[in-house]
């Protein structure tokens, strides 16, 4: 349990709380100083009211059910320090790490009921998200947000790798993955009943666009400065994202190949001696920068001996690539895969599936995607980074596990880069006692650590029978694509076949 602040506290409200204090066990205590107009020692925790109007009290370390009720009563005299809920889900977005030397940017969004509002507000609520914590503390009170899965809660986490940050200008990508967040949580909650807030970063017209297609279908959309200290759900999201970013620093710093001398990088933050330490012994050993490091910051290029400003570019999220009924779709808050269609900037057919291949070109790996119509087969460029921040889920089948296409992708053009990849139970169950699929396995963790995929593992394979038959297999993975809203990838023709059958939107992998 943590503590809890009221601020701006008033009037008859400041003496009716305190008698109710004391008339329910509290001991008045003697004030410390002169800032301080009362002090109640109720059970294990200590309620102080200020001459500026906050009232603060420490937590119950023994957790005492009459502090709980004593905070609820004064929630129900002064109110909750955020907006009470106006619709029946709150959506928070918010991210974290952009202005980090170290790490991924990390965005989230979060959704939960109303009903669950004032729990939220005493587990949320008091956590101090303006300060620098260790990974424990966010950690702690991520892992007791779980339990609130069951009533309603839930949360969509992408991240933006390093190297994404330092070539492009970060807004359009912010746009396209809170569109797609949004987009996810519909399915959860419809758009009338939904309440959404972000902070203004400098949104985009894309997404200001949707955000006023959903304004007419009923949603109230907050978009406000320092949306976290009047939303609970905007706070929510923000202590997800800083707990996420945490997690992977402390991975970072638990790992001796990213030590220089004994020296790990720190917290990842510019103004951090240690992490400025920790940047200027790495670029002294001459070794590369390791891929965790924003090679675009002003604070590395002075380390280089560098001058001037590293130019950006905006991402090549090519809208033109989607077709017209599924970017219809998908601004209108329903992402789906099985009204994703690409065309082909070539022929201009309108496809749904693509092919996918890795070969040499002058000394170097290339993958690319290209348009499976034989009389065209023409590369589709930024195919792979426009459904990455449109789609961002991939589900292999076995076939594609076996044939190692996503690693040597990623050793290539990265056209799968920053996909979430869904490993399913049957797909799992497959190739994990394989030479060739636990080798890719291996490598999907490699990349998974890196942040150049993300890796989710989904059900159990100590569920599936041992003689499920291969119809079986093909319609569960068929199932996690269309759970997942999830391209599949295979190398499979008569799987290929069953997911065009399903209307979904296919890679088709050849060997390489």
């Amino acid at each position: 349990m943590q503590g809890r602040t009221w601020r701006n506290v008033r009037g008859a409200e400041v003496e009716i709380i305190r008698s109710y204090l004391l008339e329910n066990g509290g001991v008045a205590e003697e004030v410390k100083s002169p800032h301080q107009v009362w002090r109640v020692k109720f059970s294990d925790s200590g309620l102080t009211y200020y001459k500026n109007g906050t009232l603060y009290s420490t937590p119950s370390n023994s957790r005492d059910p009459s502090v709980l009720k004593a905070w609820r009563y004064i929630d129900s005299l002064v109110g909750s320090a955020y907006t009470f809920p106006t619709k029946d889900f709150l959506i928070g977005l918010d991210e974290t790490g952009k202005g980090e030397i170290i790490g991924h940017t990390v965005l989230t969004g979060v959704i939960f009921t109303k009903e669950i509002f004032d729990e939220l507000d005493l587990l949320v609520g008091p956590a101090d998200t303006k300060k620098r914590h260790k990974f424990e503390y966010w950690d702690g009170i991520f892992r007791r947000l779980d339990r609130f899965r069951s009533a309603g809660y839930d949360f969509v986490v992408e991240k933006i790798p390093p190297w994404h940050v330092d070539r492009y200008n970060l807004n359009k990508i912010l746009d396209v993955s809170y569109q797609r967040i949004l987009s996810i949580f519909f399915r959860k909650g419809q758009i009338d009943r939904c309440r959404i807030v972000l902070d203004d970063y400098g949104i985009g017209a894309t997404l200001r666009r949707f955000l006023n297609s959903l304004e007419k279908q009923g949603a109230e959309v907050v978009v406000t400065k320092s949306s976290e200290d009047k939303y609970l759900e905007a706070k929510t999201a923000s202590l997800i994202s800083k707990r996420i970013r945490e997690a992977d620093i402390k991975a970072i710093n638990e790992k001796i190949e990213f030590q220089i001398n004994g020296l790990s990088v720190g917290s990842g933050n510019a103004g951090d001696r240690r992490t400025l330490e920790w940047l200027r012994k790495w670029h002294a050993s001459g070794k590369q920068w390791p891929w965790f490091v924003k090679r675009s910051f002003k604070t590395v290029w002075q380390i280089e001996g560098k001058s001037g400003h590293p130019r950006k570019i905006i991402p090549p999220i090519k809208e033109e690539l989607l077709s017209q009924e599924f970017f219809e779709e998908f601004n209108k808050g329903n992402l789906s895969i099985q009204s994703l269609s690409l065309v082909c900037p070539a022929c201009d057919n309108i496809l749904k599936s693509a092919t996918f291949t890795t070969f040499n070109k002058g000394g170097h790996r290339i993958s690319e995607l290209k348009c499976p119509d034989p009389r065209c087969g023409k590369a589709i460029e930024n195919g792979g980074i426009t459904l990455g921040y449109y789609c961002g889920y991939i589900v292999p089948d076995s076939s594609a596990i076996q044939r190692s296409l996503i690693s040597h992708d990623l050793s290539a053009s990265r056209v799968f880069e920053n996909f979430t990849v869904i490993l399913t139970p049957v797909v799992r169950k497959e190739c994990d006692g394989t030479p060739r699929g636990k080798r890719e396995f291996e490598a999907l963790e490699r990349y998974g650590s890196m942040g150049t995929i993300k890796l989710e593992a989904v059900g159990r394979v100590e569920d599936l029978p041992d003689d499920i038959s291969d119809t079986v297999k093909a319609e569960r993975i068929i199932e996690a694509c269309l759970e997942y809203n999830a391209i599949l990838l295979t190398a499979d023709k008569s799987m290929s076949a069953f997911a065009s059958d399903k209307n979904l939107f296919t890679i088709f992998g050849y060997p390489t």
